[in-house]
């Protein structure tokens, strides 16, 4: 569907549906579960045949980003510190041919109290990205209002900052925005792959996994149980696996946020969903470290561009998303490299060149101040949309405290009320 205001112009947005976004399932997966109008279709990213490229995953990458580059005559780069973006930039560098190419970074401060950009200008140093201009976004500076879609409401975390970004992209004349976006949920290592590990690099490697995946998750009894769950027939595998993996979702109810009769419809959607998927992964025999690896990628989104400029990714691409799938899952993960971050990393760290692992950040940044200050920034107790046509629960808004509830509201307020002024109608 169109951005446009005559493509919504009488065009009706049904509360029920809209109402998914806030389900257990579709909060934590940040996915549309339906099209959010009467009539309207809705796609997620396609499923796409693994196939490996003949140059390997570093050689998909590399015509993943000639793809997304070819036409353009500026290019920049989101960069946020991370291996994914810098990746993507270390290949448009390769590819750029003398067009000048751009990094944005926003000077976020992690939960460690580290600026994102002096680890960014370090990495363009050390990774002799010359030429490169580096544009510093200023996060307590003027907001930016992100273009409005009629897809949906938008489902990054720091939607104004973005539109910041944007804008300040077109200002230098960029024609393409790439940035790292879905490397984590196409490459990251599954869970419960303990025994994959070993069969494909032995024991060494897989006590590591088992030491690495006992951090976080179901931990090392997920790691014991997926073990003993080859033994079941598909179908209890695969409940056995939903039970274990997403134990939130089991039955969950929807945020008290959603006013009846929205509620309950959104709870029983969700239960419906979970359903399907584990009938899905039962019919398709996937064991555990296969399901996890599926969904941690599938339903994915493609978020719409925050301007005027084209945004992607080369990590999401057809042809590198065929190659990351071809690749066993096994290989997702480093047993050599030194931190955690980096061996659940592997297959991203395995894009740059050989010998620079020392030179890469050892430790996944979080900023969660961000996110809280995002949160706070939306006024709960201001004229909203969508408290008027009873979507919303405004008491139960009032006292909210989870940030991804919060901004996934001011979310879909901003785009509810940006529908309306383009003559959409809600019911």
């Amino acid at each position: 569907m169109s951005d446009t205001a005559s493509s919504v112009q009488g065009r009706r947005i049904l509360l029920p549906e809209t109402a998914k976004l806030l389900s257990p399932v579709a909060l934590t997966g940040e996915f549309y579960p339906s099209s959010l109008w009467d009539g309207g279709t809705h796609s997620t990213l396609p499923h796409v045949a693994p196939v490996p490229h003949p140059k390997g995953l570093a050689g998909a990458f590399l015509d993943s980003v000639r793809e997304l580059t070819e036409d353009a005559r500026a290019i920049g780069v989101q960069l946020s510190g991370g291996l994914d973006s810098l990746a993507t930039l270390v290949y448009v560098h390769r590819v750029a041919n003398g067009r000048p190419v751009y990094a944005f970074t926003v000077d976020l401060t992690d939960d460690q109290g580290k600026g994102a950009v002096p680890v960014v200008r370090r990495l363009l140093r050390d990774f002799g990205l010359t030429g490169v201009e580096l544009v510093v976004i200023d996060p307590k500076g003027e907001r930016g209002v992100p273009r409005w879609s009629a897809a949906g409401p938008r489902l990054d975390a720091l939607p104004d900052l973005n539109a910041v970004v944007a804008r300040e992209a077109a200002a230098r004349g960029v024609d393409i925005l790439l940035s790292g976006s879905g490397a984590d949920e196409l490459l990251g290592v599954p869970r419960y792959g303990t025994g994959a590990v070993a069969r494909r690099q032995g024991g060494r490697a897989a006590w590591r996994y088992a030491a690495d995946a006992s951090r976080s998750g179901a931990g090392l009894m997920g790691e014991g149980m997926a073990a003993a769950a080859r033994l079941l027939p598909s179908s209890a595998r695969a409940r056995l696996y939903w039970a274990m993996n997403w134990p939130e979702w089991c039955g969950a109810e929807a945020t008290p946020v959603l006013a009846e009769p929205y509620r309950a419809m959104a709870a029983e959607w969700s239960r419906a969903w979970v359903w399907e998927q584990i009938n899905d992964h039962a019919a398709n025999g996937r064991g555990w470290f296969a399901a996890d690896a599926y969904d941690a990628f599938f339903p994915h989104e493609l978020i719409p561009a925050a301007g005027e400029v084209r945004e992607d990714s080369p990590f999401l691409t057809p042809g590198f998303i065929s190659a990351a799938f071809a690749v066993p899952l096994a290989d997702r993960y480093g047993a050599a490299l030194p931190t955690p971050y980096l061996r659940a990393k592997a297959l991203v760290v395995g894009l740059f060149p050989e010998g620079t692992a020392g030179l890469l950040p050892q430790h996944k940044q979080y900023f969660s101040a961000a996110l809280e200050g995002q949160a706070a920034r939306f006024d709960a107790a201001s004229d909203l949309v969508t408290a008027d046509v009873g979507l919303i629960d405004r008491e139960a808004l009032g006292r909210e405290s989870d940030v991804s509830v919060l901004l996934a509201v001011a979310s879909l307020e901003a785009w509810m009320r940006g529908a309306v002024e383009r003559g959409a109608v809600i019911g």
